[in-house]
């Protein structure tokens, strides 16, 4: 029994194969057709079998698309003769050579015809096999009964089954016309783009061709060819027939044969005339039997965008706008005065929409253009000259050491003169951003750098200040002012001897007035350097010079003194002759004898 109804069964399915001019097995929904094609090929010869009537081998990637080729497999005669037939049939679905096996996704590495790489939906009967080596391809594969569904199996993609098997096609359309319904006797012939010739179809792909054969009287009529085509009607996305009906309509039918080929309402005229009719919302079609929905949208009625439905129309205005007051118009929001500011700082409102922005010293976050960040102009533009602190909002402006603004609101730096100030005891130099102290010839710089010390050695020689003896560059700290305490040499000693008995008091010569500074800033030329150290050699000699001149007029003060006193011992000596002398005893007259 089991092997009668298994051949009745492949005598059924043999002859399903299509043959040139003959129908083949299809089912359409709204804008996809699928048909069934058996015959024992490899996958890649079955998507060429497909890929040139305009489509790819079918793709399930939903459940109502698996739904729909349960159906059309349902309307192949003797399907649910028996539950032992298996069938295989080519789908869509293959994994490339080198591509390999994912686990944890749902088409395990596979990808469909159309280029998707994944979907959510799968119906695998059993895990494919692991390997990257090689192509492998995906058949529809199981038991007839429905009930039981069918199930994905991976295969060798040049592998070409035996017995029941075949490939699914899937062709894509814009639309579809309802089926021809006839107001008579007569027959109708569909003809697909895809080659497939069909008596009967739930719909009727965008392109196709419809023969009517009328009977009048037992007697066929010519034919009525018909182009299923899109609507005149710009606006419209419907489909109709290119020709007006009722088709193979007579007086003695009117409205009691098929509704008189009518979709909705089919109305008695009387003398066996008549025309067909809609419902409240529709309108008749191009063919005068179809019924489309009115469009409502054709005027243009809303300002925004404009849904069509049943009986009327709804308009939808775009982001940042409402429906006016009469529901066509549309109102700008001003989302800047809404309750919650969508912006941190500033809000302008636009048309449609706002704009954020900031206080002068922030700028907007690129993250999502409301909120204002600081911005940081010490590291961006650099505004000063020396040294800046960035604050919220703004910045602020510094000196180094040594250095002043220019003004309150500037940010150029001028160099302070500290020997203004006259910080130094005996000389000072002003330098960008500090100072140098030096000192008379004779003197050295203290270590402290302000004050200066009796240099005993340069003092007793008389020698001029070396270089080293100017003191270098140093960091000025003003500290403790030691006493100035005279030398001990006999030159030194000499001259307070002088100056104390002339009645004076001996105050070294001691300079505290800055240096002629030609060499202010680090950029002045070498002239203006050689002039400065052509102008300290002639402090330096000059002070050499003038203590020379002093220890002269000491020299020659001393000696006039002691040339003064000598005269004066001289004349003391001369001075007897003013005294008068008188005898302490008589003197004896002459001629006497007293003394004899």
């Amino acid at each position: 029994m089991v092997t009668l109804l298994q051949t009745v069964w492949q005598g059924l399915l043999l002859g399903l194969v299509v043959q040139p001019g003959r129908a083949a097995e299809a089912l359409c929904s709204e804008f996809s057709c699928y048909t069934l094609h058996w015959g024992s090929l490899s996958w890649l010869e079955a998507q060429k079998k497909c890929q040139n009537n305009g489509g790819n081998l079918a793709t399930l990637k939903s459940l109502e698309e698996a739904h729909l080729v349960r159906q059309l497999l349902a309307t192949v005669p003797g399907w649910e003769a028996s539950s032992e037939v298996e069938v295989r049939l080519w789908i869509g679905l293959h994994r490339e050579k080198g591509k390999c096996y994912q686990r944890h996704q749902p088409l395990k590495g596979f990808i469909w015809v159309a280029g998707d790489q994944e979907t959510e939906y799968s119906n695998w009967a059993q895990e494919p096999r692991e390997t990257c080596t090689a192509q492998r391809c995906v058949t529809l594969q199981g038991p007839p009964f429905l009930s039981r569904g069918l199930a994905w199996v991976d295969h060798h993609c040049s592998q070409s089954a035996q017995g029941n098997s075949g490939y699914l096609c899937k062709f894509s359309f814009q639309g579809m016309c309802r089926p021809l319904v006839l107001a008579g006797p007569g027959a109708v012939k569909y003809t697909t783009p895809f080659g497939i010739v069909a008596a009967s179809l739930l719909a009727v792909p965008f392109g196709s061709t419809a023969e009517v054969v009328c009977e009048a009287q037992g007697a066929k009529m010519a034919g009525t060819f018909l182009v299923c085509k899109m609507q005149a009607n710009i606006n419209s996305s419907a489909f109709e027939w290119s020709s007006q009906g009722p088709l193979c309509a007579s007086p003695s039918h009117g409205c009691r044969y098929s509704n008189g080929g009518c979709e909705h309402q089919c109305l008695e005229l009387g003398g066996g005339v008549f025309r067909c009719a809609c419902r409240s919302g529709y309108q008749l079609g191009g063919d005068h039997l179809s019924c489309i929905p009115v469009d409502y949208c054709s005027s243009n009625p809303c300002q925004g965008q404009c849904l069509p439905h049943i009986g009327g129309f709804n308009c939808l205005c775009p982001p940042g706008y409402v429906l006016a007051a009469d529901g066509q118009n549309c109102v700008d929001v001003n989302e800047c005065t809404a309750p919650q500011n969508p912006c941190q700082q500033i809000c302008v409102n636009t048309w449609g929409s706002f704009m954020c922005h900031c206080h002068p010293g922030y700028q907007l976050a690129e993250a999502d253009g409301l909120m204002c960040q600081d911005i940081d102009e010490c590291a961006r533009v650099k505004p000063c000259t020396q040294l800046c602190a960035n604050t919220q909002g703004s910045f602020f402006c510094s000196c180094k050491p040594g250095y002043q603004l220019k003004d309150i609101n500037s940010s150029s730096c001028l160099d302070v003169d500290e020997c203004q100030e006259e910080p130094c005891e005996h000389m000072c130099r002003n330098l960008p951003g500090s100072y140098r102290c030096f000192c008379q010839p004779g003197w050295k710089l203290d270590p402290n750098g302000i004050s200066c010390i009796l240099d005993t050695i340069t003092t007793s020689t008389f020698a001029p200040p070396t270089q080293g003896e100017l003191g270098d560059t140093v960091d000025i700290q003003p500290g403790s002012d030691p006493s100035m305490l005279l030398s001990e040499s006999p030159v030194q000693a000499e001259l307070e001897k002088i100056f104390i008995s002339q009645g004076s008091t001996f105050q070294p010569v001691v300079l505290s007035r800055p240096l002629e500074a030609e060499d202010q800033g680090g950029d002045d030329s070498a002239q203006k350097t050689t002039g400065s150290s052509k102008q300290l050699l002639y402090y330096v000699f000059g002070g050499v010079v003038a203590l020379l001149v002093l220890l002269a007029c000491a020299l020659i003060l001393v000696t006039y003194k002691k040339m003064k006193l000598k005269k004066a011992k001289n004349e003391a000596k001369s001075a007897a002759d003013n005294y008068s002398w008188v005898p302490d005893q008589r003197e004896p007259r002459a001629g006497s004898n007293e003394y004899m």
